[in-house]
């Protein structure tokens, strides 16, 4: 529940805390259903001290394998499909979140989970594929409405009929723009919206389809205003059209929308907008290595063959070789304390303190995106998270209640802490929109997510009885109270200079795993439920949070 406001002497930034967690968080899939059965005949029992056996599925139960011999031990080659091939394990929870560094499985739903990290500190990971991970693909800025000329109107799809004679919106009823022209099941848009030749104060809000959230993108004080503010917003669908966006205003006014970027799960489903989306790079062939003679693989036992290759001609693109462990690890890769000084061969994956890495001939390789190293931009629909006007909007604060007057306004000189709960679970930043109203004087005001009040401003005014909007991205922070609780995915704002009305709203999130977006529907999302992988999920990312000691709340 919200914490009680604490006393006016109390509202300074620094008074409170603002914490960067110490450590990265690790986000995880849930996983369900039961492994696929491997397509090799036969099934053969290989116990410790047994022989690989080719051509049948070999079962080493809880056996671990160690093939120590460097960086380019065992070499698979299979010259008619894939040169190995993971088994999803029947169950990877909670086995593997215990597991020796170097660990790499395959859960139950196809994500590949790699265990990395220095001794003591170890961080579980999911490596990023385009089944749920996002990436923005720049593109040449590109109009794609302007309601003051026809030839700029023909992206909408719905609600043409309710323009007036010049082309402005109306009141209440929503346009729908289809951008399938330029991506295909795009995820989200950013860009700029404009209004201009308003007859009156207003307010503008884009999202993807479906009813108007309670949210807005920009916001107007009077007739014969030019503004502008950033667009980030998702994308939905509306019969046929894959790729829509839906603009409704509250009072007349020409909208403009022009697009930047967008977001999207691979590059590829953006069509050239300029230049767009770069073509990938072909492959680059692995260099061949001679079989050297030696033992069998022995299961259970350290072995050290040099270099051992494997090579089948199979015409239906089997894999060489299945691994697979019930009970735990795919696949195991030891860590070396440093990486060998000179080139690494084309083609070697090994682990290291950062996660899985490539080779590319080069002394470093390519070090693999996953959920320990890296985060990602998922659209949420826009949601009103603070609006000081009201209590029923002030419901997020932990601090700074006390210090809002009967008008709703925010007082100069304040830290507003608000908690993005029921939104996020452990996130690391946020992209949305923040609106002043009502403003007293001059000023403006800071938005930030970790550490002291930084010199920077996100949204300024000039005089009093403003209402200004403007786009924001900010980091999300920890939050500690005088009674030394913390809580996770706060975000500050501070005036100065003016009182104001403050309304924030979220548009995206930035996670190291779309499920941690926890308020966001079921869409292109891939989601599942029940077995051990939600609760695998959670200990994995509260583990990573409550490093160095700290309990962490959540339930503000």
């Amino acid at each position: 529940m919200t914490r009680a406001a604490q006393p006016d002497h109390d509202h300074s930034p620094d008074r409170r805390r603002l914490l960067r967690r110490a450590a990265t968080v690790a986000a995880a899939t849930a996983g369900t259903g039961v492994a696929a059965t491997v397509g090799l005949p036969g099934t053969a029992r290989a116990d410790p001290g047994d022989h690989l056996t080719m051509g049948t599925t070999n079962d080493a139960g809880p056996a671990t394998t160690t093939l120590d011999v460097g960086y380019a031990g065992l070499t698979l080659r299979n010259t008619a499909g894939a040169p190995l091939r993971l088994v999803p394990g029947e169950q990877v929870y909670p086995q593997v979140l215990d597991s020796a560094t170097g660990t790499v499985a395959v859960d139950p739903v196809g994500d590949l989970f790699v265990r990395a990290g220095p001794p003591g500190n170890e961080v579980d990971s999911w490596l990023w594929t385009s089944e749920w991970a996002t990436t923005s693909v720049p593109v040449r800025p590109t109009r794609v409405l302007d309601s003051r000329d026809p030839d700029l109107r023909r992206t909408i799809v719905s609600g043409a009929s309710t323009l007036d004679p010049t082309g402005r919106l109306t009141p209440g009823n929503p346009i729908v723009l289809s951008l399938d022209h330029l991506v295909r099941d795009g995820r989200a848009v950013k860009g700029n919206v404009t209004v201009v030749g308003m007859t009156g104060p207003g307010f503008l809000t884009a999202w993807g389809s479906g009813t108007r959230p309670t949210a807005s993108t920009v916001n107007w004080s009077a007739a014969g205003q030019i503004l502008s503010n950033f667009l980030f917003a998702e994308l939905g669908t509306l019969g046929g059209y894959r790729s829509v966006l839906t603009v409704q205003v509250s009072a007349p006014t020409h909208v403009i929308v022009d697009l930047t970027s967008l977001l999207v799960g691979h590059p590829s489903q953006v069509v050239a907008v300029g230049g767009g989306a770069a073509a990938a790079a072909s492959p680059v062939e692995p260099a061949r290595v001679a079989v050297a003679p030696g033992e069998p693989v022995v299961i259970g036992v350290p072995n050290s063959p040099g270099v051992t290759t494997v090579t089948s001609a199979t015409p239906d693109g089997a894999a060489t070789l299945a691994l697979r462990n019930p009970t735990g690890a795919t696949l195991e890769l030891t860590q070396a304390a440093g990486r060998r000084s000179g080139e690494l061969d084309v083609g070697v994956v090994g682990v290291d303190p950062g996660g899985l890495y490539v080779g590319d001939g080069s002394s470093g390789g390519h070090t693999a995106y996953s959920t320990a190293n890296a985060t990602m931009l998922v659209p949420v629909p826009p949601t009103r998270i603070l609006d000081t006007r009201s209590a029923a909007g002030r419901s997020r604060l932990l601090e700074g209640a006390a210090r809002i007057d009967a008008r709703g306004r925010v007082l100069a000189e304040t830290l507003l802490v608000v908690h993005l709960r029921d939104l996020v679970e452990y996130g690391d930043g946020m992209l949305g929109n923040i609106t002043v109203a009502d403003t007293t004087r001059g000023g403006f005001a800071t938005v930030w997510g970790t550490g002291s009040l930084p010199t920077a401003s996100t949204v300024n005014w000039w005089t009093a009885g403003q209402l200004l909007s403007n786009g924001v991205i900010t980091q999300l922070g920890d939050y500690e109270t005088v009674d030394g609780d913390h809580y996770p995915d706060v975000v500050g704002i501070y005036l100065q200079k003016s009182a104001a009305a403050v309304v924030l709203d979220v548009t995206g999130l930035l996670v190291h795993h779309p499920e941690s977006a926890v308020g966001t529907p079921p869409g292109p999302f891939r989601t599942t439920a029940g077995s051990a992988g939600p609760r695998a999920r959670a200990r994995a990312i509260r583990q990573a949070a409550e490093r160095g000691g700290r309990e962490v709340r959540a339930d503000a």
